[in-house]
């Protein structure tokens, strides 16, 4: 996807570290169990998953 997005509250990566004043970008969009969730990486490659609430797209 490409796209940036702002964390609107603290997120965990799957490393456990709370991330929030980041612009992690869009890696792909997931639906799962009639949910959609976005896996977002942060500038050090961390990774983790978010859901539309957590996020706006810039």
């Amino acid at each position: 996807m490409g796209r940036y997005c702002r964390l609107l509250k603290p997120v965990r990566d799957r490393e456990g570290h709370s991330r929030f004043n980041e612009r992690p970008r869009i890696l792909r969009e997931v639906r799962n169990l009639d949910r959609i969730m976005y896996l977002v990486q942060f500038e050090d490659g961390a990774t983790t998953f978010v859901f539309p609430h957590e996020i706006i797209v810039e």
